[in-house]
């Protein structure tokens, strides 16, 4: 986690975000990674709100959530995000969630965004060119 380039959201766990095993579900590993992304977004003066009024449209095409350990109940975590442009339509977002306690990796995240217009066809000049 030394690189510069990479970005760091703190959060914590909610109790209401536990399932009856008394871990995090896993569904809510994607909000975790999705609300990063827009802080990173939000951190480089893009603002996916905005873009959405303006008929740009981020749009995940895929991702692949690799979990390693659970979250508990009011554990504390750090998610870092990475971007990693792969074509000339495609971004992908490497994503790490860790334990801030422990510093143990909790899950990986690999999420391909493809930004497209109000045609639904992929824009070739996106606003995450500026990324790189």
């Amino acid at each position: 986690m030394t690189n510069t380039n990479i970005f760091s959201l703190k959060m914590d766990a909610r109790d209401h975000e536990c399932d009856i095993q008394g871990v995090v579900n896993n569904a809510h590993y994607q909000h975790y990674f999705e609300h990063a992304r827009h802080r990173f977004l939000l951190h480089h003066n893009i603002d996916f709100a905005v873009l959405a009024k303006q008929g740009i449209y981020l749009m995940v095409a895929k991702i692949e959530i690799e979990y390693k350990a659970s979250l508990k109940a009011h554990d504390q975590f750090q998610i870092t995000v990475e971007p990693e442009k792969i074509s000339r339509l495609k971004v992908c977002f490497l994503q790490k969630i860790y334990n801030t306690q422990t510093q143990a990796l909790m899950a990986i995240a690999k999420t391909t965004v493809v930004t497209i217009g109000n045609d639904n066809k992929p824009l070739r000049n996106s606003p995450l060119d500026a990324l790189f």
